[in-house]
């Protein structure tokens, strides 16, 4: 698995420094998150990094943000993509974690929503349109923190649901070229290397 890198939106630090405004969301959600248990997914017992409540934070969102589309397409609970991203996050480092469960749980959080008048229930406990709604305040929303949490998470849950072979067909992505493909493909501009190696009976310079 390669090494999972975060966006720099959600570095820990990035979140801790982006004014009054992300402080007040951190102490609050701290204590609220005690308060109000997200909605936990399926996958609960097969998470190595995220907690049920992260989990299920994560889950609500890819399955607005990835619904299934059709052929080639399935949603993002078909694909197991909650488990996929924490089994990348397994192998990232302590602050790439640390920035991403942070995220997820002030997203999440209901009070953080009824600062702004949003909502009085966590995100993963609302009905499909509310979280919508929800969904769309923040990525439009006039506070910096607000959109910079979206982009990240959303960054995140889409390239991962994108880049995975079953949603291929989708976008008429036929997958990487096997290597008989590219020297088939290649094949006049491939050089053998016995080729450019000098005879026995040539002097080398």
């Amino acid at each position: 698995m390669p090494p999972f890198t975060l966006p720099v939106e959600l570095s820990r630090r990035t979140l801790l420094k982006t004014g009054l405004i992300g402080a007040t969301f951190v102490a609050a959600g701290s204590v609220a998150l005690a308060l109000q248990k997200p909605r936990s997914p399926a996958v609960a017992s097969q998470l190595r990094v995220f907690t049920d409540g992260e989990a299920g934070v994560l889950d609500a969102m890819a399955a607005r943000l990835c619904p299934p589309q059709g052929r080639g397409a399935p949603g993002a609970a078909a694909l197991g993509l909650v488990a996929y991203i924490d089994g990348m996050l397994s192998y990232a480092d302590d602050e790439v974690r640390k920035g991403f469960k942070l995220a997820l749980l002030m997203f999440d959080n209901a009070l953080t929503g009824a600062l702004f008048g949003e909502r009085a229930r966590p995100f993963s406990q609302l009905s499909p349109e509310d979280q919508d709604r929800v969904l769309a305040g923040w990525k439009n929303s006039s506070v910096a923190f607000r959109r910079t949490v979206y982009r990240g998470l959303s960054f995140v849950i889409l390239s991962t649901y994108w880049a995975m072979p079953e949603t291929w067909q989708r976008i008429g992505y036929a997958g990487p070229p096997s290597v008989q493909g590219l020297r088939a493909a290649y094949a006049d501009n491939i050089v053998d290397l016995d080729d450019l190696r000098p005879s026995s009976g040539t002097r080398e310079i």
